[in-house]
């Protein structure tokens, strides 16, 4: 459960983006956030029973002109009101196929803020969140991973460009819808469950990883 400690994000930086308690309970039990983090954009979501939580769909650009540490900053400073905003029960960073020592520094960031904001923190490949909708790494499209989310779950998201730059873009925040998914079927099948449209259950992994989610939360009823 969140305490009413103080939550501050940017110890180290040099600056204070707020000083307000972090709020007593998160929004919903199921309520994910995810991150995953690049060295340009940084892909964002949050998913609950209700889906897609509205407004949360997003690719932060973190400026790559800038120099590390100012990155750093804005990447705090937009993860602090986003914990502010949505309440998550956890927050969930994706880990890319390719890492580097500014990836690792920018995960560590979140990991520290969220500390502080007594939100916990898990990991998740994008990789095995690709595989849970497409079976595979790869599809067989460009934009194979932002069909699937937008016909098996979040309908929304069809209309999101996928082409040209766009797809640069928001396959970011693609990614995150994903991992954030990933993470709610592991946590809260009954939730995972209610979001998914038909669709869903003929694609990639999903069937048998909310089975094995549901036998595990309640072994007693399976």
């Amino acid at each position: 459960m969140h305490h009413t400690e103080r939550c501050v994000a940017g110890q180290g930086f040099g600056w204070i983006a707020s000083t307000m308690p972090t709020q007593t309970a998160p929004a919903h039990p199921s309520r994910v956030l995810a991150l995953v983090p690049a060295s340009r954009y940084t892909g964002h979501a949050v998913v609950d029973w209700t889906g897609l939580v509205t407004g949360s769909f997003a690719t932060w650009n973190l400026k790559p002109g800038r120099d590390d540490t100012e990155q750093v900053r804005i990447f705090l400073m937009r993860l602090h009101r986003s914990l502010r905003r949505y309440r998550p029960a956890v927050l969930v960073l994706g880990l890319p196929r390719f890492d580097d020592e500014r990836l690792h520094a920018l995960r560590q960031a979140a990991i520290d803020l969220a500390g502080r904001c007594d939100v916990p923190v898990v990991t998740k490949r994008v990789d095995e969140a690709r595989q849970l909708l497409i079976g595979r790494v790869r599809g067989d499209r460009l934009d194979a991973l932002a069909a699937r989310l937008a016909s098996g779950f979040f309908p929304e998201l069809a209309a999101v460009r996928t082409t040209g730059e766009a797809r640069r873009y928001y396959r970011h925040a693609f990614s995150a819808a994903a991992v954030a998914l990933h993470e709610l079927v592991a946590r809260a099948p009954l939730s995972a469950a209610v979001i998914a449209k038909d669709d869903a259950f003929v694609m990639g992994r999903f069937s048998a990883a909310l089975a094995e989610s549901a036998r595990r939360h309640f072994p007693d009823d399976l």
